[in-house]
């Protein structure tokens, strides 16, 4: 395993390669992220669960990325 710390300077971060299509390198998450990201994970659930959702378009979805880009873009310019 490598650790490498970020360009904020932050603590080391330990990675582990593994074998997919090509090699990758993924962070391994602390216990503080680990429960963070379940406990979204369980709310994201109950939301569907719930029939807060939206089926997925992928021509909205350009239209609409695009748009926060674009936003964003102009508001990085004022």
């Amino acid at each position: 395993m490598r650790t490498t710390a970020d360009k904020a300077g932050k603590k080391a971060r330990r990675r582990a390669m593994f074998p997919v299509a090509t090699m990758n390198v993924a962070p391994i998450l602390s216990e503080e992220e680990r429960a963070e990201m379940l406990a979204s994970l369980k709310a994201a659930e109950a939301r569907l669960a719930a029939g807060q959702c939206v089926e997925h378009d992928p021509d909205t979805f350009v239209d609409r990325l695009m748009k926060v880009r674009a936003t964003a873009i102009r508001r990085k310019k004022t």
